[in-house]
C-alpha cells in the first residue's frame, strides 16, 4: 500500500485537501475556470509534491488509458492518476462535465478547443484553439464549457497526470477531427 518512509496520514490529509478546494471553489465560482484553476492551485500543488501517489490508490478502469486509480472520489467528485504512454494521442473529445488536468510526472502536449458553430449541423464541428501547450510537472489545463474539448499526448517516457473531475463522464463522447471539421459519437470504453 504504501512504500518504506512513506507518510499516507499526511498523503491522505494533502487529497482531503484537494477535493475540499475544489468542491468550494466550483461551489463560490460556478462557471469562472479561471477563478477554480487558482483557488486550486496551492492545495494540488502540495499534493503533486507526494513522492507516494503512486502506492496509493483503488484501481479503476481508464478511459483512453490502460488503467488509472482513484485518489479521490465522494460521488460527485473524482481525483484520478493515470500513466499515459508517450506518443499516443488521445484524439480530441468531449466529456460532458468539468474537469482539470495535472502533470504529476514527465509531460503532455495538451490542447484545449471550443467549438464555435452552433451544433445545427449533423456531423459537423468547427473548432477553435484555446489553450495549447505542454505542461510539465505542476502545470495543469482546465477543460471545461464552452472550451471543453481538449487532446494530448505524452512527450516522455514515465509520464503521469491526475485529473480531477466533477459530475460525470459521457458514456457517449463527441471525438473530433478539428482539420475536417468534423466528430462522430462513441462509447470511450468501446473496443
Amino acid at each position: 500500500m504504501s512504500t518504506a518512509g512513506s507518510h499516507p496520514v499526511e498523503t491522505g490529509q494533502a487529497i482531503r485537501a484537494c477535493a475540499t478546494a475544489v468542491v468550494e471553489a466550483v461551489t463560490r465560482f460556478g462557471n469562472d475556470t479561471q477563478a477554480i484553476a487558482a483557488a486550486i492551485d496551492a492545495p494540488f500543488q502540495a499534493l503533486l509534491a507526494r513522492s507516494d501517489l503512486l502506492t496509493i490508490g483503488v484501481p479503476r478502469p481508464g478511459n483512453h488509458v490502460a488503467m488509472s486509480w482513484y485518489l479521490y472520489y465522494d460521488g460527485d467528485l473524482s481525483l484520478l492518476i493515470y500513466p499515459l504512454a508517450k506518443g499516443k494521442v488521445i484524439p480530441p473529445h468531449d466529456h460532458g462535465n468539468w474537469e482539470s488536468m495535472f502533470v504529476y510526472r514527465g509531460a503532455v502536449k495538451h490542447t484545449v478547443y471550443e467549438r464555435i458553430d452552433d451544433g445545427s449541423v449533423p456531423g459537423h464541428a468547427d473548432l477553435k484553439i484555446v489553450d495549447d501547450r505542454v505542461l510539465r510537472p505542476g502545470d495543469s489545463a482546465v477543460i471545461a464549457p464552452p472550451a471543453d474539448i481538449h487532446t494530448f499526448l505524452a512527450t516522455e517516457d514515465d509520464t503521469y497526470a491526475i485529473t480531477v473531475a466533477s459530475g460525470f463522464y459521457k458514456e457517449e463522447r463527441c471525438y473530433f477531427q478539428p482539420e475536417a471539421k468534423t466528430f462522430f459519437v462513441k462509447n470511450p470504453k468501446a473496443a
